[in-house]
């Protein structure tokens, strides 16, 4: 009597599962599963961005790793499946299919904005939730698509916490924006785009959008320089942005020069090696490396431990995405509305890269932080970076007031 009264009980509740859930809401994970949890982790491994996406695979190992150590996911264990990329449009959405057919449960991904707007409409397809963890990139399509969700700031953010740190903190009035000619750099175009109109919006007087061929952009920098700009802004890629950085210099520039979150990359300090001094500067970033909050600390030193090197951003960015895209699963997201609840109850969460609150509409407010470019205290030869602040970009509309 008993087995019957629990098998009708079973019963019921599958029905009232199909019956009452529509098929695209229902998620491929199951709360009442005791199988590994499966995370995808689709990352550039070959191809011109594999550097960045092995650092990105280490940072989330640490992240499963940390929590298998623990009680796993409410007493399961983490799996992560890795996928490669190969630097491609078509590769990340290959990527993200076969995270799927191999059992992830949700995946994390997006070091560029192409592999992002790939593997978004494959969440939606496959039903299941994907964290993008480095793309900045704006997309109306990825903002639109109820399946993805965002663990770093947008191109559109950072422009407003760059021009306001220029109009009110460094009392600038006239900048002027490089940006790539180059047919494919896509990146370059749109964040210096959003900088000059985030800048005029603050009242800039004059914030000029001057386009540079990057295998030869002698001329354009010397232009530049003879227009008298109290800032230069070069959102380039990183090896890029530390060469024009290192030629403004060159060419007698001894203003302001500053950068976006690409700038927060090694090959961008490596390619400033031989200067004398990098003068005054800063740029956006995602992390503060010599933050004493002990999430940071936690990270760092056991990263360090294992890996023998220090982190970067692409490391604790993805360490963040996966612990979140965990934290939407819970131990009842089975709905797409159960995981965007839980999703959203994040609000002043204490990641190792920032405190991050989670907003509808895939929106985030984070920590965002200003940092330049200092010279190493043990090898004076050697470029690193150094913070000057850290702001909540909810925070943004304090510097007209403290301003005033």
């Amino acid at each position: 009597m008993l087995f019957l009264r629990g098998l009708l009980m079973l019963v019921l509740s599958g029905v009232f599962l199909c019956g009452c859930v529509p098929q695209q809401e229902l998620l491929r994970y199951r709360p009442d599963s005791l199988s590994p949890v499966c995370v995808g982790l689709v990352l550039p491994l070959s191809g011109p961005e594999a550097s960045q996406g092995k650092r990105m695979l280490n940072g989330a190992v640490l992240a499963v790793d940390e929590i298998n150590s623990s009680r796993g996911h409410f007493g399961r264990r983490v799996k992560l499946i890795v996928c490669d990329s190969g630097s491609t449009v078509q590769g990340a959405a290959k990527g993200f299919e076969q995270a799927v057919n191999s059992g992830a449960i949700g995946v994390v991904g997006g070091y560029s904005t192409p592999e992002a707007q790939a593997m978004s409409p494959c969440a939606k397809r496959f039903r299941v939730p994907f964290v993008i963890a480095m793309a900045t990139g704006n997309d109306d399509r990825i903002n639109a698509n109820p399946f993805v969700f965002r663990a770093v700031f947008t191109d559109k953010q950072q422009a407003a916490m760059l021009a306001g740190y220029l109009k009110y903190y460094r009392r600038a009035n006239r900048i002027t924006v490089a940006a790539s000619a180059d047919p494919d750099a896509v990146y370059s175009r749109n964040a210096a785009q959003e900088i000059v109109t985030a800048f005029k919006e603050l009242g800039g007087k004059h914030a000029f959008l001057r386009e540079i061929r990057t295998a030869a952009p002698e001329a354009a920098l010397r232009e530049i320089i003879a227009s008298l700009p109290d800032a230069v802004v070069l959102p380039f890629e990183g090896k890029k942005a530390g060469q024009f950085f290192r030629l403004l210099r060159q060419y007698g520039y001894n203003g302001l020069i500053c950068g976006t979150d690409s700038w927060d990359d090694q090959a961008f300090f490596d390619a400033l090696r031989g200067m004398k001094r990098p003068g005054n500067n800063f740029y956006i970033a995602f992390f503060n490396g010599e933050s004493s909050r002990v999430e940071f600390l936690n990270f760092k030193n056991t990263f360090r431990k294992k890996r023998f090197y220090l982190p970067g951003s692409c490391e604790v960015q993805t360490f963040d995405a996966v612990n979140m895209l965990l934290t939407g699963f819970g131990k009842n997201a089975g709905t797409l509305k159960q995981f965007q609840k839980n999703w959203l109850s994040m609000r002043k969460y204490p990641g190792a890269a920032a405190i991050y609150t989670m907003l509808p509409g895939n929106k985030i407010d984070r920590t965002m932080y200003i940092n330049r470019v200092g010279i190493s205290g043990a090898d004076k030869s050697k470029f690193v970076p150094k913070n000057i602040t850290g702001l909540q970009h909810s925070r943004l509309k304090a510097y007209a007031v403290d301003d005033e």
